[in-house]
């Protein structure tokens, strides 16, 4: 007997600080769905034998091919699906343990999910971020990336979710470190029609090899903007145009300690001598969009890009920026849709 945990079981399981070491452990995909829900007895005994499965909220969404054989409980929500799936759709966490692949979790809150909410799940999935309601926790590495994710999009070819998980690719930013800095590259990079700036980010915390200030000639240190837009002909600076690139940082409170405070303004100054001109966004700029119209036509400016004409379109930007605000990363898919069995057509 084994279980596969679906909807927001799975989510929770995903940003459980375990979760990638026990499937890498595993190293195990497969497409096969359990016919029907476990006993009580069972459910205790695969419980009590994956600490994942301890902590998990209840009742746990759990998903099989039949609705003849078994019936939600008040620790088991039952979720039904006879549509035969990939073979690498749900990773093994456990002896008798699975859950949904990160992969295929936005074609299942398609459901519900705006194109937004799809784009920022995508975002946290393929970021180094997993928030809950207590704290952040900070991944070793992303769960999956954009590459994979449409690669699964061309595998499934069609069915329910696939038109709202194609709209929102285009959306989602690699190896973000944050929710506020995936929201920021969001509204930075969306197409003008969506409410965003239309830039093209280069990367997003990826290492960047600088020359050290203050220590031995030949020193490298690296780091890793937030943010990074680089000139689109990637040619070098000049006395006319001194930047060849430009990092965006989103500062949340960690940026006001002291320590941390101190190392900001050391890669301030190593990415100046570089040629890549920083930015850094407080939440009170992230909110104020005549700030972050102005801040944006300085750095087509400074990359020496077209702006658009950020007269028209305000509207659309403040709805962007609203409907970020709006969309609740801890509980994601915490609706009255979930709490209840279901009929998947995945």
């Amino acid at each position: 007997m084994s279980i596969l945990l679906t909807y927001t079981s799975a989510l929770e399981a995903m940003r459980d600080p375990e979760f990638s070491g026990l499937a890498g452990a595993w190293d195990e995909r497969t497409g096969h769905v359990p016919e029907r829900l476990p006993t009580s007895d069972e459910l205790d005994r695969i419980v009590r034998e994956n600490p994942l499965l301890q902590r998990l909220s209840p009742p746990l969404h759990l998903l099989v091919s039949s609705d003849c054989t078994s019936h939600s409980s008040a620790r088991a929500s039952r979720h039904v699906t006879r549509v035969h799936q990939l073979h690498d759709s749900f990773a093994r966490i456990g002896e008798e343990a699975y859950v949904v692949s990160p992969e295929l979790v936005p074609f299942l809150m398609a459901r519900v999910f705006t194109v937004l909410e799809e784009a920022l799940l995508m975002c946290e999935l393929c970021g180094t971020y997993a928030p809950s309601a207590s704290c952040m926790i900070q991944r070793a590495a992303p769960l999956t990336d954009r590459v994979a994710l449409r690669d699964y999009l061309r595998r499934r070819g069609t069915g329910y979710g696939t038109r709202r998980v194609r709209s929102a690719l285009p959306l989602v930013c690699a190896d973000s470190g944050s929710p506020y800095e995936s929201k920021l590259a969001i509204r930075l990079h969306a197409p003008a029609e969506q409410g965003g700036y239309g830039l093209d980010i280069v990367s997003m915390n990826e290492e960047v090899s600088l020359a050290a200030i203050g220590r031995a000639f030949d020193e490298r240190q690296i780091r890793k903007p937030d943010i990074l837009l680089m000139r689109p002909d990637g040619s070098e600076p000049t006395p006319r145009m001194p930047f060849r690139g430009v990092s965006v940082d989103y500062k949340g409170k960690v940026h006001d300690s002291p320590v941390v405070a101190e190392q900001d303004d050391t890669r301030r100054n190593e990415l100046l001598a570089h040629g890549i001109k920083p930015y850094e966004i407080r939440k009170v700029h992230y909110d104020d969009i005549d700030y972050m119209d102005s801040i944006v036509q300085k750095i087509c400016h400074d990359l020496m890009i077209p702006c658009d004409d950020l007269a028209f379109g305000r509207d659309r930007r403040i709805a962007l920026h609203d409907e970020l605000e709006r969309t609740d990363i801890v509980h994601w898919g915490d609706k009255h849709l979930f709490r209840s069995s279901s009929r998947l057509v995945i």
